[in-house]
């Protein structure tokens, strides 16, 4: 043992490759899923915020009148919720 050895990183492992330990990378930061839900967010938002004139929904034997925001938000989360139980399934029946 000589004395780069003692100078060299714990973790860095055999320095010839031959297994075990190595660097590893670090990432820090929002990762890019999270970066894409918040433009999404954002979107929707903005799309909302723009659509408040009053509407009137005519669904089989449901008719409502309520602001076009409350409506778009309703469907987004219905939207959520089906995308979400649709992955769900899809994982139980996968196995994973």
């Amino acid at each position: 043992m000589g004395r780069d050895d003692d100078l060299r990183d714990p973790g860095q492992g055999d320095p010839g490759g031959g297994g075990g330990g190595g660097w590893t990378e670090r990432r820090e930061g929002p990762s890019g899923k999270l970066i894409a839900l918040g433009a999404v967010a954002a979107l929707l938002l903005l799309f909302v915020l723009q659509n408040t004139d009053e509407t009137r929904l005519d669904f089989l034997f449901l008719n409502a009148k309520a602001p076009l925001w409350v409506m778009l938000v309703v469907g987004a989360g219905l939207g959520f919720a089906g995308g979400w139980l649709v992955g769900r399934l899809r994982r139980g029946r996968d196995g994973g």
